[in-house]
């Protein structure tokens, strides 16, 4: 700890010298310091004033039945994945064209689910590598789709606009050649 501490110089420092490894054993220790100092009182007031952990307003029933709809509309061959709530660092961002400054990072190189679509596009295209390095002739269409809770960094001052919320999405994905044939 004392090797990375004495590293820390500044946001330059810690952004593009220090490894991901060393930030991350910096930031554990920031914050493990930071909640040992914290009581239950304060970790009470910051669940009642802090839009990111207040639970939803939606009545489970309602979420769910409109999940029971969406997935009776979705086509046999799609598969129903159960994501992880956490996708690598800047999935938003190479993926798709979301600012870093409204998905939710970890100090663990990763980020909180802003959107199902970005961790299926990375299956899908796991799944086309496993499927090319199998057969590199393969034609076979990736089909995934997923519900997922996530949460959005920026505030909407609006009723009803929640920083987190459940989003239904699906992916297809095939070769430029099992595109042509279909259409």
């Amino acid at each position: 700890m004392r090797r990375v501490l004495a590293q820390a110089g500044g946001p330059e420092l810690l952004a593009d010298e220090l490894t991901g490894t060393d930030l991350t054993t910096l930031l554990l220790e920031v914050f493990r310091r930071r909640a040992d100092r914290l009581t239950p009182a304060e970790v009470m007031r910051r669940y009642r004033t802090d839009r990111f952990v207040t639970p939803a307003p939606t009545r489970f029933e309602h979420v769910r039945r409109a999940e029971d709809f969406l997935l009776s509309a979705l086509p046999d061959d799609f598969q129903m994945l159960t994501l992880a709530p956490l996708v690598p660092l800047a999935a938003h961002t190479a993926v798709a064209t979301v600012d870093p400054r409204k998905v939710v990072a970890t100090i663990r190189g990763s980020e909180v689910a802003a959107d199902p679509t970005n961790a299926l596009a990375l299956e899908a295209a796991q799944r086309w590598s496993q499927a090319l390095a199998a057969d590199p002739r393969s034609a076979v269409p990736v089909r995934i789709a997923a519900s997922q809770r996530v949460v959005r960094a920026q505030h909407f001052d609006a009723p009803g606009m929640l920083a987190h919320f459940q989003l239904f999405a699906l992916v297809t994905s095939a070769s430029p050649e099992a595109a042509r044939n279909a259409s």
